[in-house]
């Protein structure tokens, strides 16, 4: 078994069948992280039993564990901040809990790019359904002159050769990416004014890049996700009203650069 330099950050607020699913991903791996970041984001099911089961499982495949329960819902900005601050090793991945790896040595393979691209600081795989024959979800994302946004790839089949090749992007969706842990120096953290969630992660892969570094989509780690199950808990009605709300604020603020 070999460890990689790198910390993985999993907020959870419910959903603990998903979690376990993300979790045994990463033990699965042939590759390991040092560290774990494992946030309960004031969950009201299963979830703290799960994170103390996980907890000894991890431990014991050399994983060093780091979990705390937020009182409230902080939210993916707020919360995720928390736990990037905290970050020792020289790679961090975001990772939602509705995620999970499919390629065994996904941590190595993401890692190989970054040596491979120096001024890469934010590195995205290729997200597919969970269900056969796996079609893609998102390889990328792509933003158009009025700041609309739209994942590359959606639904087209998962070996397609137009998404079989690394793609130099303005955005990523944060599933489940890898970036240098150092960027929070260059850059800053996720933007808070995006609570609780949507567009804070297309907000920092732009800032990344205004600021002449690399944001990149590679096909070379291949991760399912159960698209929508982590914010699930705002309902519907919310959801709608908090997207609209955040991409009004995503495009002011970009509108010149997307034109």
């Amino acid at each position: 078994m070999s460890f990689c330099d790198v910390a993985v950050v999993i907020l959870a607020h419910n959903g603990e069948e998903y979690t376990k699913f993300a979790l045994d991903s990463i033990l699965a791996g042939g590759n390991k992280p040092w560290e774990i970041f494992l946030v309960d984001n004031a969950s009201s099911d299963s979830t703290p039993e799960l994170i103390k089961q996980y907890t000894k499982l991890l431990e014991k495949a050399g994983i060093k564990v780091h979990t705390w329960r937020n009182d409230y819902n902080k939210g993916c900005s707020l919360a995720r901040n928390e736990a990037w601050e905290k970050v020792n090793s020289r790679y961090t991945v975001f990772m939602d809990n509705d995620a999970a790896v499919c390629s065994r040595d996904w941590l190595a393979r993401f890692i190989t790019c970054f040596d491979e691209h120096p001024k890469l600081r934010i590195l995205g795989g290729k997200m597919i359904y969970p269900f056969k024959p796996h079609p893609i979800q998102s390889a990328g994302v792509i933003i158009n002159p009025l700041g609309r946004v739209a994942f590359r790839g959606r639904g087209a089949a998962r070996n397609a050769p137009q998404y079989q090749a690394f793609w130099q992007t303005w955005g990523l969706i944060s599933a489940c990416w890898m970036m240098r842990t150092d960027l929070r120096e260059d850059v800053g953290y996720l933007d808070e004014t995006f609570h609780p969630v949507q567009y804070e992660d297309l907000d920092l892969c732009i800032r990344t890049r205004l600021a002449g570094w690399e944001v990149a989509y590679t096909p070379l780690v291949e991760i399912y996700h159960f698209e929508g199950m982590t914010t699930e808990a705002l309902g519907e009605d919310n959801y709608k009203t908090n997207i609209a709300k955040n991409s009004l604020k995503f495009r002011e603020r970009y509108h010149e650069l997307f034109k």
